[in-house]
Formats: C-alpha cells, structure tokens, sequence
C-alpha cells in the first residue's frame, strides 16, 4: 500500500483518536464516530488485504507457502472459522500445531496452543481451557511474545469470570492493563480492555462496561482487526439496550446487517450471542413474541454447535420471557434446565442467581421442598469461595488503577492549561484532591492493621476460653448405646418433618464423638460421608446443624477447623514455620486460598497475618 493510500485512514485515525479523547461528546457521538472509522475501513478493504480475511484466498496461499509461512496461513484460517465451524478450525489449528512442532517454530506452537485453549472456552471446558492456558503461561516468553501473553491473560480472566471467580478475573485484567501502560503496548491495552469489559458486563455495571469496551473498540479498529467488528458491536448494543437505550440497540443491530452484506457471514457463534441479545432487547422493549422468536434461533444454535457456556445464560433469558408473559411453570422449567447445565460446567455465577430465584418460585407455589432444595443450594454457592471479591489485593489494585486515572487527568489538564493560566484553580483543587486521597489512603491503612490487632487478640481470647470449656467432663445420656443405634429415616420421614428429640440427641452424642476424633480435617469430609458414618441421613444432619450448632454445614466444617488450627497454632511454635499450603492441607483444605477465605471469614484477619503476630509475640516474650 503507498503512502497515498494510507494517509487519509491515519489522518481520520488521529483525528477521531484526538476529537473523543478531548471533546465533550457524548457515547451516542463516539459510538457512531466508531462506526464510520469501521465503514471506511471496509469501503477500503482491498487497501488491507492481509488483514482482511478471505478464506478462499488463504486456502490457496496453503497450498503454495511451507515452513513457518504456511503455520501462519493455517493459524489464519483457523481463525476465520472458529466462529462457525469449531470442527474446521480445529483440522486448521492441529495441522499447524504438527508443522510448527516438526520445524521447531515457537510462535506457531504457542499461538496454536492458545487457540485450542480458546476453542475450550467456547466448548464450555472452562477447567481443561485453564490448565492449558496456565501451561502455555510458565513458559517465560513474554519480551519476544506479547502479543501471546496478552491473549492467554485475556482468556484467564475470560474464563474466571464465566466461572464466577471474579475477584481473581478483575485481578487478572487489572494487572494486564498495568503491564500494557507500563510497556506502552497497544494490543495489550486492547486485551486488557476486553478483560474489564467482560467483567464489568457479568457484574452488571454496564456503564463501565461500555466504557472499556469503546476503548478495546478504539485499538480492533486501528489494528484492523475485521473479525472483531461484530461481536464489539453486538457488545455494544447488548450494553446500550441495559442502560436502557433500545433506540441505539436497535440501530447497532440494523449496522451489523448492513456490514454483513460487504465484509464475510458472521458465523453460528457470533449469531448465537446476536439473537441472546436481540432477545434481552424485545424483552426490554415489551415484545415477548418477537423475545421468544430470537432466543429459540439462539437456544437452537447453541445445542447444536454444543456452545456450552452459551447454554446457561439464553436458557435463563428463555425463563425469564416466561415470567414475564406468567406462565411460572414454564419459568421454572427453563430456569431448572438453565440450572442444570450452568452446573456442568461450574459456571457459579448462574447457579447461583438461578437457585435463588428457583427457592423463591417455589416458595410462592407453596413448594416448601423444593424451595429448601435450592435455598440451600444458594446458600452453599453464596458462601463459598466466589465471593472473596472484597480481599486486599483487589481493593490496592483498584485504589491503584484510580490513582493512575486521576494523575493521568492531572497530566492533562496541565498540557492544555499551560497557555490559559486563568484555570490554574483547576489544577489546584485536583492536586488538592490527590494529597486527600492519599491521606485517607493511608489512614484507611492505619485503620485496618488497629482493627486487625484488635481481631488477634479477640481470636486467642476465644481460643483459650474454648480450650478451657474442652476440659470440663462432658455430660452424655448412655454413651455406651449411642454407637450401635441406627435411625430409621424412611418411619421417621413418614410421621413428621420435624426431628424427634431422641434421634436429635443421638445425631449430637456421635457427633461430639466425631469431633474429639477430629473428623473434619480429612479433605474428604462432607456432609454425604458424615451423614454414612453416622447412619443417618444427610438432610437430618443438615437440619441438626443447622438447629443446634446454628450454621449450615460448611461453615460448621470451617468453625472446626479454625478452632483446631488456632489451638494448634498456639501451643506448638515448629507447626508455625509451615508454609500456609501445607497447614491448609493439615486440616482438610485443597487449596491456600479456600483456606485464606474460611480463616478470614470467621476471625476477620488473613492466617499469615495471625501466625506472624504469634511469631513477633514469641521472639519478644523469648
């Protein structure tokens, strides 16, 4: 291409780039600046040809190039295919796999990889989809790749938000972004940018979700990245249809039909997320007909091209056109099958929200079961691990990332009032506002290690009070029968939903044996195996805890363990050099960072910040 070519697209590039980063327009203005960039670019496509996907032209080019030119071909046609055929594009990827490993290419394997990563996501494998990004992301290549690093960090933070774990997808995203203004790299800016995107779009703060995605548009645009056009735009309409701007919705979908007329079809999987969102839009707009019409193209195309992480969400959306026409019945049923598969995937953010409404819908058609049935469920996935969002890290990283946005505004404001020294009050009253901020930064600081010194002390306080409880002679009526007594569940169900005090007694006595031998440090401890040891079943025993020791069944387990850890922490000094993921696995946990959670959740302070105050204390009394 000559520079005549290429001057007017770069002069119209700088000059959208500069009217939205200095004007006051508003989205609308932006949204639509973006889309005349994006007509230019394909009224102009034979200008850019080797960004321009043309899938007959490249299957020719196979057949004429080797080595590492013909990985290359065969990378790109993968990827003109994914959104349509996962089959084809997965033949295109595994031939380029076995030639970049035959000539040793390192760039055509690890882009290879990383696409039969992303084919897992859209596949719903989101656990295989991770354990090969993670594998691709030891490999120390970030200087000679990173545009690699960008796309598997992009992918992670993808699949932790699918997955619901989405303190560790807005860490992931947060520290790209970092890297990528650190390194003043566009394309990992673009990556970043998409990563807060789809963060934000699942926390249901589209506002900022917008924003990021405008920005990712920004950089797919000046990179030319034609087979990003559709889905940013459907991301677009899908945000602006939430903010409640159907009108603008609307015409984004009327443009991707124009587009599709003069770029290539865009592919079942791009169709499928269209129709999901024309759906949620009718719906908004009161249209449940032409609602059910989009979400039934939708729910067919994900079924058969097997998109499972698609399946949860437009079966969901199917529930709630439902609702909203008042046929419960059928809500419940999609919301159930909705349910269903978002757990074969482990996508927990639905499970989730579904088991709640589930326990509600059936809580108003007096269906008192099933509504304890999926409460529990709810319960169970609230208190887990996913909702460690608040942890410290997040709230530095977040701290950090307004920080920079506030100085970045200050940088500004003093380039273009150098010449205008009437605004210098400006200037101040933002000064002013930084040295603020870093002061309450840093007395929010102060704050937190008083209250986590008061936290130390209340948890041994507590610790030995129990300790001291223990050793009184416990009271239990014939300790020598409890043992060899089995409840009858199916007599006992038949006559009463309430427990019978005996049983009850019994539950507890074999309980408290269980405890004094320490059951619930065993990883494999749940509520089925505990339930079997006891010859009980596990609905009685969830109902005991429930009752007596007033806690669901986790956090009884959790309650216990601390304890232990705490009394063991305190009287044994070497069991406090440990590593925390050998003392997490001592008492029963797979994981550091379930155990950081439990820990943190009963005592209100981080297990190393406990175990170093204990170390300090001892070397100072020593």
């Amino acid at each position: 291409m000559t520079i005549s070519t290429k001057t007017p697209f770069l002069l119209f590039i700088f000059y959208s780039f500069f009217f939205l980063g200095n004007s006051q327009e508003t989205r609308n203005d932006s949204i639509n600046l973006y889309l005349q960039q994006i007509d230019y670019l394909i009224a102009n496509k034979n200008n850019y040809k080797d960004d321009f996907i043309d899938y007959e032209a490249l299957l020719l080019k196979k057949e004429r190039v080797r080595g590492s030119e013909k990985v290359r071909v065969l990378i790109k046609l993968s990827k003109s295919t994914m959104f349509d055929s996962l089959e084809n594009a997965t033949k295109f990827n595994d031939e380029a796999l076995q030639i970049a490993q035959t000539i040793w290419y390192k760039e055509g394997i690890l882009n290879a990889k990383y696409n039969q990563a992303y084919f897992l996501l859209i596949k719903g494998n989101f656990d295989q989809s991770m354990k090969l990004a993670e594998k691709i992301e030891r490999i120390d290549y970030y200087n000679q790749f990173p545009k690699i690093y960008a796309n598997v960090n992009n992918l992670k933070s993808d699949i932790y938000t699918e997955r619901g774990e989405f303190d560790l997808a807005l860490e992931t995203g947060l520290r790209l972004l970092d890297r990528a203004e650190k390194y003043t790299n566009e394309y990992l800016l673009m990556k970043a940018y998409a990563s807060l995107s789809h963060y934000y779009l699942r926390k249901e703060n589209y506002s900022k979700s917008l924003d990021y995605c405008l920005k990712g548009l920004h950089y797919n645009i000046k990179f030319r990245n034609f087979q990003k056009f559709y889905p940013k735009i459907d991301e677009i309409a899908r945000m602006s249809s939430k903010l409640g701007n159907t009108g603008l919705a609307l015409e984004l979908y009327h443009f991707i039909e124009e587009l599709e007329t003069k770029m290539f079809p865009l592919g079942e999987y791009i169709k499928s997320s269209i129709y999901m969102n024309m759906a949620v839009l009718y719906l908004a707009r009161k249209n449940p007909k032409r609602a059910s019409n989009y979400i039934s193209k939708s729910i067919a195309i994900n079924l058969k091209k097997n998109y499972k992480f698609r399946i949860p969400r437009a079966l969901t959306v199917q529930a709630e056109i439902y609702l909203k026409t008042k046929d419960t019945a059928k809500a419940i049923s999609f919301y159930e099958k909705s349910f269903k598969a978002a757990e074969d995937i482990n996508a927990f953010d639905v499970v989730k929200s579904n088991s709640f409404i589930l326990s509600k819908l059936y809580k108003n058609r007096n269906n008192t079961s099933k509504a304890y049935e999926y409460n529990t469920l709810y319960e169970a996935v609230r208190d887990s691990l996913f909702d460690s969002e608040h942890e410290q890290k997040i709230i530095i990283l977040e701290a950090r990332r307004q920080i920079k946005e506030v100085t970045h505004k200050k940088e500004i404001l003093e380039l273009k009032n150098k010449a205008q020294r009437a605004d210098l009050n400006l200037i101040v009253i933002i000064l002013a506002f930084i040295v603020v901020f870093g002061f309450f930064v840093t007395f929010s600081y102060i704050e937190v290690k008083r209250k986590n010194k008061i936290l130390y002390y209340k948890t041994i306080e507590l610790a030995v009070i129990q300790s001291e409880s223990r050793k009184r002679p416990a009271h239990i009526e014939n300790p020598e029968n409890v043992s060899f007594i089995e409840i009858d569940v199916e007599e006992t169900e038949k006559t009463t939903n309430l427990i019978d005090d005996d049983i009850k007694n019994i539950i507890l006595s074999k309980l408290e044996k269980l405890e004094k031998d320490h059951f619930f440090i065993s990883s494999s401890c749940s509520l089925h195996q505990v339930a079997e040891q006891l010859k009980t079943n596990p609905k009685y025993l969830s109902q005991v805890i429930n009752q007596e020791k007033k806690s669901n069944f986790n956090n009884y387990i959790n309650g216990l363990r601390i304890d232990f850890l705490i009394n063991k922490l305190l009287e044994d000094k070497d069991f406090r050099d440990n590593k925390i993921s050998y003392i997490a696995a001592f008492i029963g946990y797979n994981n550091a960072n379930t155990f950081n959670t439990a820990f943190k959740k009963k005592e209100g302070i981080l297990p190393s910040y406990f175990i170093s105050q204990l170390i300090q204390e001892s070397k100072v009394n020593a």
